[in-house]
């Protein structure tokens, strides 16, 4: 079959993960991972990565940036140290309640959030068609097809970043996994990252490419684990009542007083392009 456009748009939507209760997933999700995002060891890894992005696009005092799906605003609260402003943005109420706090605290004042979801946004309403200088894209469902690509470069004057984890190795997660029938293959092609890619080869941009390294520690509780881990399962595919009842067995299992510790190895993507 001849390589187009049409070729990585239809695989990007036959394999695009069930998006459904996303921002209540997230609501649910938020308290735990800000308190993730904020660790110290965090938040120097993310320094050093927003530093080189920032360099990348030629980010200077004057700039703007977009931060499209902020979550608690890690990103977006570094960013701002670099740029003039920055507005981020995220479909869960809560996840943009603390990227507010977190904004408050740090004391960034050129940092401004709401509850958007993204496949809604206008960019003529929102004033932000041709504005940002960088708009970053990192680790979020919310660019999701052809159109969510091409509005994200529609929102840009400068350069755009995406970042998501390509290769990781979960010591819980890969475990669960031999309790379902886990299609790695499938994994592998519905990862955004892939489409997004050869979509913006073939749209001539030329994406950039960069890889690192990246290990941690994550400690959670018996119920969100479970929350998480039925989640990603069930976004490759519905899973059998019994499916489920083995995973929730397992987890608790493995659990020690009610929180469940995995480690994680991970390879992340970095992918820029100038507009």
């Amino acid at each position: 079959m001849p390589v187009t456009m049409r070729t990585f748009e239809n695989l990007w939507v036959d394999y695009q993960p069930e998006r459904t209760g996303m921002a209540d997933f997230w609501n649910k999700r938020a308290p735990s991972f800000n308190g993730h995002v904020r660790r110290e060891a965090s938040r120097e890894h993310r320094r050093l990565l927003v530093g080189h992005i920032a360099r990348k696009a030629q980010l200077d005092p004057s700039g703007a940036v977009l931060d499209i799906g902020c979550g608690p605003g890690s990103h977006a609260l570094e960013l701002a140290s670099l740029a003039g402003s920055v507005e981020g943005f995220d479909i869960a109420p809560k996840m943009v309640e603390l990227a507010k706090e977190n904004a408050a605290r740090d004391g960034c004042a050129n940092a401004h959030f709401q509850v958007l979801d993204w496949s809604h946004a206008d960019l003529d309403d929102q004033g932000w068609r041709k504005k940002f200088q960088l708009v970053l894209a990192s680790r979020t469902p919310a660019v999701n097809d052809r159109a969510a690509l091409e509005k994200m470069i529609a929102a840009s004057c400068g350069y755009c970043c995406m970042i998501s984890q390509v290769d990781t190795r979960h010591s819980v997660r890969d475990h669960l996994k031999t309790l379902v029938d886990w299609d790695a293959h499938k994994e592998r092609i519905s990862r955004s990252f892939y489409c997004a890619f050869n979509l913006l080869w073939l749209m001539g941009h030329y994406p950039e490419v960069e890889y690192m390294d990246r290990a941690w520690e994550s400690d959670s509780s018996l119920e969100e684990a479970e929350l998480m881990y039925l989640r990603y399962f069930e976004s490759m595919g519905p899973l059998s009542p019994q499916q489920k009842e083995n995973l929730t067995r397992t987890l608790v299992k493995i659990s020690r007083d009610g929180r469940v510790h995995e480690s994680v190895q991970t390879k992340v993507a970095i992918m820029f392009w100038a507009v």
